[in-house]
This record gives structure tokens, sequence and C-alpha cells, in this order.
């Protein structure tokens, strides 16, 4: 029964190769869109910018969620994303060392890579997670944000933040590679790789926060 579900799964990862081919390369070329915009930023932004460029980004996240459009539009799109995204991390070369940083990327990696074969796995061994569980994740992200907000200036709480933020997105690899192996997007790798870059900033930032002295 196992060997059929394992079958299974690679006969669906071999149909939808060119699909999972797309993501992973718009994934790689958004990831360094914003790293190259965070290295070769040099001028610190103020508060009120970063509030700007986060709008700038919830409208685009609600446009390509919400307005039809055409892929190459999509993708435009994302790369304002990436490049807003790439500005609002550049402040963080002030305010932690290079090696840090380093660090905080080899870790966010290492855990997406690790969680997404973690997803590949649990569907050869007949597990789906469902849309059910999604919601979950969603309610428990926002208890992290508004928990954050609160206690944003207390450093160890802080850090006890960042590890719950590690766990919590380290899930979400593995929900959306679950949800990507499944769901038909109708071509639309944009969304799916959308998915995947959030899970893998947000396990950036979090690694980060959780190794800050």
């Amino acid at each position: 029964m196992f060997g059929q579900k394992g079958a299974n799964i690679i006969k669906l990862m071999y149909e939808k190769k060119e699909f999972l081919i797309l993501v992973f390369t718009n994934l790689i070329a958004q990831l360094g869109i914003t790293y190259y915009v965070m290295e070769r930023t040099h001028e610190g932004i103020m508060d009120v910018s970063i509030w700007i460029l986060f709008t700038v980004q919830l409208i685009i996240i609600f446009a390509m969620a919400l307005v039809p459009m055409p892929e190459f539009m999509k993708f435009l799109l994302f790369c304002v994303f990436s490049y807003t995204f790439g500005i609002m991390l550049s402040v963080l070369k002030k305010n932690y060392f290079s090696d840090l940083i380093i660090v905080a990327i080899q870790g966010a990696l290492t855990v997406f890579v690790f969680m997404m074969a973690t997803g590949v796995a649990l569907l050869v061994g007949g597990i789906n997670i469902g849309y059910n569980f999604g919601a979950i994740l969603f309610w428990a992200l926002l208890a992290l944000i508004v928990t954050r907000l609160v206690f944003y200036k207390m450093n160890q709480t802080n850090k006890i933040l960042s590890f719950i933020g590690i766990i919590l997105f380290a899930v979400y690899v593995i929900y959306d590679t679950n949800k990507i192996l499944q769901r038909n997007y109708y071509g639309n790798f944009i969304t799916a790789s959308m998915d995947y870059y959030l899970d893998i900033l947000n396990l950036f930032t979090s690694f980060l926060g959780f190794n800050d002295n």
C-alpha cells in the first residue's frame, strides 16, 4: 500500500514537473532580487518609508489574489514586491553583523529544504493536510504577530517568539508543499512560488531574531 502511494506521488510530481520547475525558477529569481537589493541599498530608510513599502506590499498581495490578470503581470508585481522587501531588509545591515545574516540565510534555506522534503514524505505516507489545518496555522500566525507587537521591546521575549516563528513557518513549508503538490493551480505558478517565498523570508527574519544577542 505504501509503495502504491509513493508511486502515485512520484507520478503526480512527474505530471507537474513543468509547473514545479516554473515555481522554483521564479522562487530563485525573486529571492535573488531581494538579496541583490538588500546588499546594494546602502542608504537607511525612515520608519515612515517602511510603512509605505509595507502598504505597497499589501496592495500587491491583494491585487494578485483578487484581480484577474495575465501571468506576466503577476510576475512583474512579484518583482516589485521582492524589490520592496529587499529595501526593507537593507535596514538589517545596520542592526546585525554580516556573519549573523549569513547564518540566518543558511538556517532558513536548510529548514526550508528539510521541511519541504518532509511535506513530500507525508504525502508518500498518505497524509493529506487539509485547509482546516491551514486555518489553524493562519490564526497561530495572527496570534504571533499580535504578541510581537505587544512585547516588541522585550529582548528575551522576542527571542522566544522568534523561535516559535521558526517552528511555525517550518510547518507552513510542509503545508504549502502538500498544497502545491495536490492543488490544481491551473498553471498559476506565481501564487505557488509566492507561498514559498514568504515562508523563506519569514524563516530568515525569525532566525535573525532568535540569534540576536
